[in-house]
């Protein structure tokens, strides 16, 4: 009797635990699935600060609401652009903001009654109809240089052609800067295309471009735009092309802003003027880099 007794209760306990059994794996199911829960749940914030490859550039488009002397591109070309619209800006348009546009600015805002400080703040943009955010996306050659687009093309503009065939100049190419995109300046694209082991198709892309030394933004040839950063029409020191006035037309292929000017030696060609006589120099070697015969006077 005692037996039966010890198996009936051993029977009980036994389906107590099958029926138990269930109900543990259940909850512990529900376990998991609440503790994946709340790790996913911890890791959105996380997530929705993961940057897409896009915010970069956005950042910094709208954070990049001013420009000031040593920036070059689109943006620059557009704000000279317009001061010149207004009589302001007397000078060769290239889309560097060099001391000729601080000037400008500074003047235009001293006659709006703004702070007059050099820089083309939002204030000032705003004012002169410059929107940053519309601006298309451009590529800049540290010494010649803003294009208004990253390819230039038979039927790009002729200030764009004509950069493009500054640059083509410096490699050896005989080329007239008449902003033609003619059969030899597509000539010289291939030519340049083929010794540079790239895709030869006579345009300048993005590519081309790049590898001929043009970039985004204000990077480049580091010693030339650092020189040109002491670069003033009150310098002592001049990066001089000795020739005559008969050769400046010429010379403004390679140096828009070129002047004839004079010393008691006779007169000269100047492509710029500098605090710095290493700057000057700098210059002066690019010049002699393209054929020309030039040196650093003193004034």
């Amino acid at each position: 009797m005692l037996y039966l007794l010890e198996m009936m209760t051993l029977g009980q306990q036994a389906m107590s635990v099958s029926v138990f059994l269930p109900t543990i794996r259940h909850t512990a199911r529900l376990s998991v699935k609440l503790l994946v829960g709340v790790w996913l749940l911890s890791c959105v914030p996380a997530m929705a600060q993961i940057p897409t490859r896009f915010d970069g550039s956005v950042l910094i488009a709208q954070s990049r609401l001013r420009l000031r002397e040593g920036d070059r591109g689109p943006a620059v070309l557009e704000l000279q652009r317009q001061l010149d619209s207004i009589g302001l800006f007397p000078v060769a348009i290239n889309g560097v903001y060099g001391p000729a546009t601080t000037q400008a600015v500074r003047q235009f805002q001293r006659i709006r009654r703004l702070d007059v400080t050099g820089i083309a703040d939002a204030e000032t943009l705003d004012l002169l109809g410059v929107d940053l955010s519309r601006l298309p996306v451009g590529l800049s050659h540290p010494v010649h240089g803003a294009i208004s687009s990253d390819r230039i093309t038979p039927a790009s503009s002729r200030d764009d052609v004509r950069i493009l065939q500054r640059v083509l100049r410096t490699f050896g190419f005989n080329l007239e800067a008449d902003g033609v995109y003619g059969a030899q300046t597509e000539q010289a694209i291939r030519t340049y295309e083929r010794t540079a082991d790239l895709p030869v198709d006579g345009i300048a892309d993005r590519t081309t471009l790049i590898d001929m030394g043009f970039s985004a933004g204000t990077t480049g040839d580091s010693s030339i735009r650092d020189a040109d950063s002491s670069r003033s029409p009150r310098g002592r020191y001049v990066a001089a092309i000795i020739a005559g006035p008969s050769q400046l037309s010429k010379v403004q292929e390679d140096f828009p802003n070129a002047t004839v000017e004079r010393n008691n030696l006779g007169e000269y060609i100047s492509i710029g003027r500098f605090f710095d006589q290493s700057d000057a120099g700098t210059w002066a070697d690019f010049a002699s880099d393209l054929g020309y015969d030039a040196r650093v006077l003193r004034d």
